[in-house]
């Protein structure tokens, strides 16, 4: 595996992280969403140059593109989440939706060469994952402790996210999911100067639908193979084995959201390695 260069991963990192650092220092976790989705499409413009807007991708689609505003979007919903415009059902209901449209857009091109049968297995199928996993990044954040745990507990995984896309020799769609992973992490370090600070259920949306995009690109646009991507997709839904009481010790929950979530994601970094 090929490591990039030094001056590629600052420009994937540096821009989530001083957006973060700065809009969460001065406003709290409830912008949180803007700045990650403010901190991805620079680092995407740095990386790649400046994404065609939405009514350009229509006619034109790009899968990467179309990954990227749908992480932007699910952070938009994350935000108004955050400013109590949306109540929680209603944000729920636009999580899936924003889920299940962000998959079809990603693999719309794709799609157009795929017989009836395909489109509903892997839009059909993968939107419905998504959106599952989405509603679950809601829950776990919503039941979980306040604090840093579960910003640590998620920028992990996708971070694990982002080393998986790495060996499937996608680095750009790795840097862009590292780019989410240290928006998050960033945010948590300014629990340091800033307290309190606590993620809400809204940020389960952009999180939730991050993750699926990213993993589920890695089978499409990069070279993940299915076993590891439905390994890695679903892995989220383990922690819905956690007890409820688990959130009164913070550090109990963190480490063994950590330790379940290391049992599937293991199991597919043990496989994308055999078979590489």
């Amino acid at each position: 595996m090929d490591l990039p260069p030094l001056d590629v991963v600052l420009k994937g990192t540096l821009p989530p992280l001083g957006a973060a650092l700065l809009l969460v220092s001065l406003a709290g976790a409830r912008l949180l969403p803007l700045a990650m989705a403010i901190g991805l499409y620079v680092a995407f413009g740095l990386l790649k140059g400046w994404p065609e807007l939405p009514h350009v991708l229509w006619w034109s689609p790009n899968g990467t593109q179309w990954l990227l505003w749908g992480v932007v979007a699910a952070a938009l919903l994350g935000t108004l989440e955050h400013l109590r415009l949306l109540p929680s059902k209603v944000a729920a209901a636009l999580a899936v939706a924003a889920a299940a449209t962000s998959v079809w857009l990603m693999l719309g091109k794709q799609a157009a060469r795929w017989p009836v049968s395909e489109v509903w297995l892997h839009i059909g199928g993968g939107g419905l994952a998504v959106a599952l996993v989405t509603l679950t990044c809601r829950r776990s954040i919503a039941i979980g402790p306040a604090g840093i745990a579960p910003a640590v507990v998620f920028s992990t995984l996708l971070s694990a996210d982002s080393v998986l896309l790495t060996l499937a020799s996608s680095g750009l769609l790795a840097q862009m999911c590292g780019a989410v992973a240290a928006a998050l992490g960033a945010a948590a370090g300014t629990a340091l100067w800033k307290k309190p600070f606590a993620l809400g259920a809204g940020d389960g949306t952009w999180i939730g639908i991050a993750h699926g995009l990213f993993v589920l690109s890695g089978v499409h646009l990069a070279s993940l193979s299915w076993p590891v991507v439905g390994l890695a997709l679903l892995a989220p839904l383990v922690l819905l084995a956690l007890r409820a009481g688990a959130a009164a010790r913070p550090v109990v929950w963190a480490v063994g959201s950590l330790l379940l979530l290391a049992v599937p994601m293991g199991a597919a970094f043990w496989l994308q390695l055999d078979t590489a």
